[in-house]
């Protein structure tokens, strides 16, 4: 009967799966997305049907499935909630939440690119994002601007990952799939990926290092004349450095950047997570406060990645000449495959590119990566006595900040200075907690307090952007989350043996 399926192209009232179909959001080469209304509980969903040559592959349609069905698990702000998975005369689908805002790439088409402090508080969402991702055992395999949904004042973002028709169990599958189809978007696949070597949670990092230069300059990395020239700079050419295009670039963020790209998966960051890291301590001139670990589980995970705790220090790539031999094999063996990934790309990418480049400047063609000047201090590791004290005196100023401006009314209301102010103190306690050092043996358990923390401020963003929006429903449901993300937190500051912090403060 495979041979026989056609694409079910639906109209307004339609209904498939149970749910009703209010109109189309957009086609892409793996699928059409459609805005429905799941009767009953008349909410508003994201469903996205797979496109008829992907569906009629039994591999593919399987993977698909199954895939979602994981996706559907996690539970993290930074993912787009999957609600429900399945088929449908013979066509997979997912129906997710639907996010009303603009999607990255047509904020960047509108804006051009980002200040640094915006593309860094967005790459941290995403990062934070594809950590749970990778803990899952998934990796997404097509990170780009029109995967990341973004919701809240543009000052706010608040910003979703999304597109998991493409993430894909990756045990024994390289970039390309069984029938030649080609996974990823060419501005922004690792080497990898072309190649057809075992791809990883790291394909993912290559990919956010991607999106950052993107954010930062409003170019990809690579731009080329041609398709086959993209895929060639990704196995070949150093990369980039984003503030020869963006000169307020600092040269930390060109650092974070470089690092990202590097052509060996094991000169990357181990995590998603720790590229967000640091980049945001690139933008105050420290180091993070957090080792390095990986969080990859299951088939995202590789015997290569360092073990959890570890920290890397890792010179950027593009240095020296101890990769070059096997970058020109890896070139060499790939470009015979280049015309073939290319037609299958064109015909199966989801959403193809992110806009056609100009021939880059020559700045763009000397662009290198940089070595460190110098050895990076070592951040001071605390005993659990001073790491109790110092982090209670940043919980303690937060709370004293916060009893300046509560009151009992706007706790339950649409008042946004008081939304605002939560989100102000929250940041700030982040901010401060992530510069502490713990001894090894609560590096763990710090880690998960402070991650604990960052996403009650998420809720606290998310309450402020309702509140903005006179959504009380909005709000309620938003510090609802907050409550209980606080549980979390209070839990973990308990065994770390806080007293401050482990207080509930509004």
């Amino acid at each position: 009967m495979a041979e026989e399926r056609r694409w079910i192209d639906l109209s307004a009232g339609d209904e498939f799966a149970g749910y009703r179909i209010e109109r189309t959001l957009g086609r892409g080469g793996m699928g059409i997305l459609y805005l429905a209304v799941e009767p009953g509980l008349e909410r508003r969903v994201a469903l996205k049907l797979i496109a008829p040559e992907a569906a009629a592959d039994p591999v593919f349609s399987r993977r698909f499935a199954e895939e979602s069905r994981i996706a559907a698990s996690i539970e993290h702000p930074n993912v787009v909630p999957i609600y429900a998975a399945g088929e449908e005369g013979g066509v997979p689908y997912i129906a997710m939440r639907f996010v009303s805002g603009p999607d990255l790439g047509k904020r960047l088409a509108s804006e051009g690119r980002l200040a640094p402090p915006a593309a860094v508080r967005i790459v941290c969402q995403v990062a934070s994002g594809l950590d749970a991702i990778h803990a899952a055992g998934l990796v997404h395999r097509d990170v780009k601007p029109a995967n990341v949904l973004l919701s809240g004042a543009t000052e706010q973002d608040h910003a979703y990952i999304t597109d998991f028709g493409v993430a894909r169990n990756v045990a024994t599958q390289s970039g390309l799939t069984q029938t030649g189809r080609f996974v990823g978007t060419l501005d922004y696949v690792a080497p990898e990926q072309v190649s057809g070597g075992q791809v990883d949670a790291r394909a993912d990092v290559y990919a956010l290092g991607c999106l950052l230069f993107k954010l930062l300059t409003g170019e990809v990395p690579f731009a080329r004349d041609t398709e086959a020239a993209r895929l060639y700079a990704h196995l070949n050419d150093p990369p980039p450095a984003p503030s020869l295009l963006a000169p307020q670039v600092s040269m930390a963020l060109d650092d974070v950047v470089v690092r990202a790209m590097s052509k060996e998966p094991g000169d990357r960051y181990p995590s998603a997570g720790d590229l967000g890291r640091a980049a945001q301590a690139a933008l105050s001139g420290e180091r993070p406060s957090v080792p390095e670990r990986t969080v990859a589980t299951g088939a995202a995970a590789t015997r290569e990645m360092p073990e959890p705790g570890g920290v890397s220090d890792i010179d950027p790539p593009g240095v020296g000449e101890k990769s070059d031999g096997r970058r020109r094999a890896l070139a060499l063996a790939a470009v015979a495959t280049l015309v073939a990934v290319v037609a299958a790309a064109a015909i199966a990418l989801g959403g193809g590119r992110d806009g056609d480049e100009a021939e880059p400047t020559p700045a763009r063609k000397a662009a290198t990566s940089r070595q460190a000047a110098a050895p990076k201090p070592t951040p001071e590791t605390l005993t659990q006595p001073e790491l109790i004290a110092r982090a209670d005196a940043v919980c303690e100023e937060s709370k004293r900040r916060y009893l300046q401006v509560r009151d009992v009314e706007s706790e339950y209301a649409t008042d946004v200075p008081y939304a605002e102010a939560l989100v102000r103190f929250a940041r700030a306690r982040v901010r401060g907690l992530r510069k502490l050092t713990p001894p090894r043996r609560l590096a763990d358990t710090y880690r998960e307090y402070v991650e604990a923390q960052e996403r009650v401020l998420v809720t606290d963003r998310e309450a402020a952007a309702a509140a903005r929006q006179d959504d009380p429903a909005g709000v309620e449901a938003a510090r609802n989350q907050r409550d209980s993300e606080d549980e979390l937190r209070e839990r973990l500051a308990r065994q770390i043996g806080f007293e401050t912090c482990s207080i509930r403060q509004g």
